[in-house]
């Protein structure tokens, strides 16, 4: 019990910025513990997230480990579900392999878990190839599990406990599984086998892997890439290319013939240890992190780039540090940005805009410890940013999983409540780290509206104002998004408005409260001398309105129609009402002047009494009302 608390509570310090604590709350039930829990989505502002040191990113949620059915999470892959549209996450954990339900990334759910094929593990890692699931370890007797993911559309609770569909003892253990979905094969690294070389399996048959081959003349093979290739190197256009880091060396290998896989090229390293590497897109730069640099160099983090183009010839082009002492992990390459995990510094985002020169940029970053930034293998063990929303996972190998989002277009609203018709004014701040040309659009306007000031064209990041016309089709709560395109990416970024219906408001120019349905004009709120009330009977008078007191004046006050009782003509200037008008009344009149409100000398019935009313009364002076 004591163990479990300090170990959460630790967790859960973790997360403390400048003494508040801001990660969520601390359960201990019995031997259990349990520390992050999931939030709702919050911005990154003055560089912090819910106290997490942030730039450019959203968080969007977390699960802790405890709510991923495990004790500490390892590496992250992604599956989208082609029928329904619904992304996951598969999160490796040491018992297993969690699978979430990202529909709605703001709150997600473990969907599903798949427990390990033998014992716990510290390793696990996964792919996906044609909806199936591919999950190794480095623990003793777990081989190859097979998971077929179309199932998860069928699960009615939550979560529910998986079987593999298949698994393979081919191998014992394996530090890593690669997937060439352009080939179909599938290569396990760091094995029992092939002096844990490469392992090769077609995956024509998803369900049931064939072992196809092996190789072991460039020694462990710690990661690798597989690929269709389709780079600059005619000599290997369209063949299957692996690209591996061998702990020592990089070692490019043909396995076009997976039963004969041939060394195109090896290039000795003289750092420390060949962790993982990636391709760009155009299949021309190789980036390539080393895990123990930062610790046995005393070097800040540092991110080795290649120039692959002559596939037998790779050369060291530049090197890439940043301002931390981190240690660099998996990272992988989305168009023209790397997003790279950092262990105790997170998640960064890198520009490859000039790659070529052998330069990379860091443009955002979330990280998922703020304590420390120290050369040590905590924290962030690797993240999936190859979701078609844009969301992002990262794993911490303490905390469980934090969902974000990079942040690449900045978009307000001016006003948020509109009526239908009204103009709806949008600015639009396009941020760096996309590469040139932009090419923006909002895609989901409804029937009859149009955008004016909208520059579609952009050679350069920038900010302006557009115009959204004719929101005549719609009314309630709405969403309308940019969407920026780009040579290697698509980015978007939604923003929300309200509209309300037009309403008529009728004219009330006595002031009454009450309108003349004959000057209207329409509007979202009451504009000043205009009333939703369209009853007045006379909107020149004050005192003619439904309902209104008689005034004895002949008037149809109550706008009834008739002119009966009170309504009809009595004594005007008889203040008090005794039936003759005298002194008495002048009296009052003189105690009234100026009166503008409730006025009992108000004679002319013009809501003041002034000089017109004493003309009018001196006119009745001396008349005997009971006569």
């Amino acid at each position: 019990m004591l163990t479990s608390f300090f170990t959460c509570t630790l967790s859960v310090l973790r997360h403390v910025q400048t003494g508040t604590l801001i990660a969520g709350i601390l359960v201990v039930t019995g031997t259990t513990c349990c520390s992050v829990v999931a939030w709702g989505q919050t911005p990154c502002e003055g560089g912090y997230a819910d106290g997490f040191p942030c730039d450019r990113m959203t968080l969007l949620s977390s699960m802790s480990n405890a709510e991923l059915n495990g004790t500490g999470a390892n590496d992250v892959w992604g599956w989208t579900d082609p029928v329904t549209g619904v992304e996951y996450a598969l999160v490796g954990e040491r018992q297993g392999l969690a699978i979430v339900d990202l529909s709605d990334p703001t709150a997600p759910f473990l969907a599903a878990f798949m427990p390990t094929q033998t014992i716990s593990s510290t390793w696990r890692d996964m792919k996906v190839y044609d909806d199936h699931a591919y999950v190794v370890s480095e623990a003793n007797g777990h081989g190859l599990q097979v998971l077929d993911l179309n199932q998860l559309r069928e699960l009615s609770q939550f979560p529910a406990t998986l079987e593999p569909t298949n698994w393979l003892d081919t191998f014992s253990d394996a530090h890593n599984v690669v997937i060439d979905e352009g080939s179909g094969l599938l290569y396990a690294v760091g094995t029992n086998l092939a002096g844990g070389g490469i392992v090769a399996f077609d995956l024509s048959d998803p369900a049931s892997p064939i072992l196809v081959g092996d190789y072991s003349e460039a020694g462990y093979t710690h990661d690798a890439q597989g690929v269709f290739y389709n780079g600059p190197d005619s000599d290997f256009a369209g063949k299957s290319i692996i690209f591996g880091a061998n702990a020592n060396k990089i070692a490019i290998l043909d396995a076009t013939d997976p039963s004969d896989i041939a060394t195109v090229s090896i290039t000795n390293y003289d750092y420390s240890y060949t962790h993982q590497c990636w391709l760009t897109e155009d299949h021309k730069y190789l980036l390539l992190g080393d895990e123990l640099d930062e610790q046995n160099q005393g070097i800040n983090t540092r991110t080795l780039i290649f120039d692959v183009q002559d596939l037998s010839d790779p050369v060291l082009i530049g090197e890439h540090f940043s301002d931390l002492t981190a240690i660099d992990h998996n990272q992988y390459v989305v168009g023209n940005l790397l997003f790279q995990a950092n262990y105790s510094a997170g998640l960064r985002m890198l520009s490859l805009t000039d790659v070529a020169a052998g330069e990379l940029t860091e443009i955002g970053y979330f990280d998922v410890d703020p304590m420390t930034d120290a050369a040590q293998c905590t924290g962030s063990w690797s993240t999936y940013p190859y979701f078609e929303s844009g969301t992002v996972v990262v794993t911490s190998i303490e905390d469980g999983i934090y969902v974000v989002r990079p942040k690449f277009i900045d978009v307000e609203v001016v006003n948020p409540l509109i009526c239908q018709g009204e103009d709806l004014f949008v600015y639009i701040e396009l941020l760096s780290g996309l590469l040139p040309p932009f090419e923006l659009s909002i895609p989901n306007l409804p029937t009859g509206a149009n955008v004016e000031n909208f520059q579609f064209e952009l050679d350069e990041p920038g900010s302006f104002v557009c115009t959204v016309t004719g929101l005549t089709e719609w009314t309630g709560d709405q969403s309308l998004t940019v969407q920026v395109d780009s040579p290697l990416n698509q980015v978007r970024e939604s923003f929300e408005f309200s509209l309300e219906p037009s309403t008529i408001w009728y004219a009330d120019a006595d002031g009454d409260g009450y309108g003349d349905t004959a000057v209207t004009t329409l509007a979202c709120s009451e504009p000043v001398g205009y009333t939703s009330d369209a009853t007045d009977c006379n909107d020149a008078s004050a005192v003619v309105y439904p309902g209104a007191p008689g005034t004895e004046q002949g008037l149809d006050n109550n706008c009834d129609g008739f002119i009966t009782g009170n309504e009809e003509v009595g004594c005007p200037g008889d203040f008090n009402s005794d039936g003759v008008i005298s002194v008495a009344d002048l009296l009052i009149y003189l105690g009234e002047f100026g009166c503008e409100e409730n006025c009992t000398a108000d004679f002319d019935l013009d809501g003041l009494v002034n000089i017109a009313d004493l003309l009018g009364f001196l006119s009745v002076f001396g008349v005997s009302c009971s006569n």
